[in-house]
């Protein structure tokens, strides 16, 4: 199965079905084949059982802070309060400066916010506009023909982060890409 010339990956499920820890182990999947993964991982925040957030983790550094968290409400930007802390790391690890040298920048998740034009959406712009990596945005999966809709121009594949395969797709598409830099 040939994917030359993908830029984008649309890294797929429903809603609180693993997208995250599926990405996490792409992360070091794509590590252990000895290539450079910068951006940025969401994991969820529980207590008690009860999700209560989300933090930000910087995947080069790994420095992980608090990124949104339950507000009890269902205000503009659903039940959760993004701080301020969590959007500079994530702006951080997905700025031209952290992402320079990746073979593939994570971004979980590309979801509502950013179809609005607001939270990742200007750093993964630029990200499309400039950088040489493989661009692999965490997307929910009611969402994904509108996020391929809106990056129609950028070569793209969307696939199910359950999908035992995808793992090994996004590699051969790492590897793809790295011979074509040759």
């Amino acid at each position: 199965m040939a994917f030359e010339h993908r830029k984008l990956i649309l890294w797929t499920g429903p809603k609180h079905s693993g997208k995250t820890t599926t990405a996490a182990r792409l992360v070091k999947a794509a590590c252990d084949k000895g290539f450079k993964v910068a951006g940025l991982l969401a994991p969820a925040v529980h207590h008690d059982g009860a999700l209560t957030g989300f933090d930000a983790v910087d995947l080069q550094t790994r420095q992980r802070t608090p990124l949104a968290r339950c507000n009890g409400s269902d205000g503009a930007t659903g039940r959760f309060d993004f701080l301020a802390e969590g959007l500079r790391l994530g702006n951080a690890s997905l700025s031209p400066a952290s992402t320079n040298s990746a073979d593939l920048v994570v971004v979980d998740e590309f979801g509502p916010l950013e179809m609005n034009s607001q939270g990742w959406r200007r750093p993964v712009d630029l990200l499309l506009q400039s950088s040489e990596a493989i661009i692999l945005l965490v997307v929910r999966q009611e969402l994904a023909e509108r996020v391929q809709h809106l990056y129609e121009n950028i070569a793209n594949v969307r696939l199910a982060a359950a999908e035992p395969e995808s793992i090994d797709i996004v590699i051969s598409i790492l590897e793809e890409h790295r011979q074509q830099a040759k």
